[in-house]
């Protein structure tokens, strides 16, 4: 049996997405949907194996791992299930990674400059994808009609803390759904953050890997409304002229490799043109134009940025496109604090910093105090510049790191005042303690 389906628009979807409190731009919720499949032949619910080629070695994670070994916007993967759903993830993970690594192929050689930044953390067996494990909360009978699916996993994300701005999210849902001829949806909402959806138990034949890139691109923006061959409104994000094409709406039980990324460059990959180009996205490692970035931490603290990939804690080196705009935030241990930022950032305040060759920064910490002592020799009296030391014969007190703090001596009747010893030196009445450490002073008075 053989279903030729027609295309469905977009308002119905994009109705869902406005209830569930998220604004779409940029990009397209429309499903992407099979053509021309013979489904008998197709058989039903494939099992874990037969898509997978690669092993993925990971473990079960309700989290996002970090740091992300790859520096960048990255693109996070999720494993997701139903309320009442069987969790396959130690099988299916293997698929996922399967399909990020022929999807990471097919982008090189579409493209030798760009690949997509995967979200990889470091297992037994190498780097491989962070998959997050996600629960939802609504059962296979609530998320199996195709209204209101989409928005529902978008929130599940945000409620599992998955809905950074900074990040791309691929799921892959494991369950039946009513319209099997719905191989996934993609879309992002005004702060940038995006879901792709592959339906991983729809469309049975079709190449997950497809379906995935294809979803992705969604996300980054694609097709937008200037591309020459985009299709007629109720086809928004897609386009009509090659059906090679990966963002053609409808798809094939064909491998990847059969696809192509923009054909002819004029429509949304490479084109040049006024419109936005999803070449240039930050979500994509820029191959022919990357920068070290070099952080250097002295002291108990560390530092981390806005954009995923950078937590340091001692002098470590990231390489990311280069241009890429950081907010660093320092992150002294109990006790301590930031004295200063070096190099491309200065002061204490926020540092923002662009990643450019040769660039770096540097962060001192310290501990939030030092203890300075005094010991008096004859009579007289040290005094301190801000409150905590007058003494006679001896006192300490913990002053604030890094902030200098003045000692002055006054000599009793009938003494004068010699010399300093310890910290201070010389015969001046003041001494300047930099508080750099714990340290003590002495001064000395003699008979007048």
């Amino acid at each position: 049996m053989t279903r030729l389906l027609v295309l469905a628009t977009t308002s119905a979807l994009v109705a869902v997405a406005i209830a569930a409190g998220m604004r779409l731009y940029g990009s397209d919720s429309t499903p992407l949907r099979v053509h021309d499949v013979t489904w008998d032949s197709l058989g039903a619910v494939p099992p874990v194996t037969s898509r997978a080629t690669a092993a993925w070695c990971g473990a079960t994670s309700q989290v996002d791992r970090a740091p992300n070994t790859v520096a960048g916007h990255p693109t996070h993967w999720v494993y997701a299930i139903p309320s009442d759903g069987e969790d396959r993830l130690a099988t299916l993970g293997s698929v996922m990674q399967t399909d990020a690594e022929e999807t990471d192929a097919w982008w090189r050689a579409q493209d030798a400059t760009r690949a997509p930044r995967n979200d990889l953390t470091q297992f037994a067996c190498g780097q491989q994808l962070d998959i997050t494990t996600v629960r939802l909360a609504e059962s296979t009978s609530q998320l199996a009609p195709l209204g209101g699916r989409f928005a529902a996993m978008f929130n599940a994300l945000s409620t599992a803390g998955l809905r950074s701005s900074f990040t791309k999210y691929i799921v892959y849902y494991d369950a039946p759904v009513d319209d099997d001829d719905v191989c996934g949806q993609g879309g992002s909402d005004s702060s940038g953050s995006g879901l792709a959806v592959v339906y991983y138990q729809s469309c049975i034949g079709v190449s997950t890997a497809a379906v995935g890139a294809h979803e992705f691109l969604h996300t980054l923006g694609a097709v937008p409304r200037g591309a020459p061959n985009h299709c007629p409104d109720e086809n928004d994000g897609h386009t009509c002229d090659d059906p090679n094409d990966l963002m053609y709406p409808t798809t094939d039980p064909v491998p990847l490799s059969a696809k192509t990324l923009d054909p002819g460059r004029n429509d949304y990959y490479g084109h040049g043109g006024a419109w936005s180009d999803m070449q240039d996205s930050a979500w994509l490692v820029r191959l022919d134009s990357q920068a070290p970035f070099t952080l250097s931490v002295s002291g108990s603290g560390s530092v981390a940025a806005d954009v995923p990939g950078l937590l340091c804690t001692e002098t470590c080196t990231t390489t990311w496109n280069a241009g890429t705009r950081l907010a660093l935030q320092a992150i002294p241990t109990p006790g301590a604090k930031l004295v200063r930022w070096g190099s491309a950032c200065i002061g204490a305040a926020d540092c923002a910093v662009t990643v450019a060759p040769g660039a770096s920064v540097s962060a001192l910490f310290a501990p939030a105090a030092f203890r300075l002592s005094v010991v008096i020799s004859g009579r007289g009296a040290v005094r301190s510049s801000t409150a905590g030391i007058t003494c006679r014969p001896r006192c300490a007190a913990n002053f604030p790191s890094f902030s200098p703090v003045t000692l002055t001596v006054a000599a009793a009747k009938g003494w004068k005042f010699r010399t300093w010893r310890g910290t201070c030196s010389g015969s001046k009445r003041t001494c300047r303690v930099p508080m750099t450490a714990a340290t003590s002073a002495r001064a000395v008075f003699v008979r007048a």
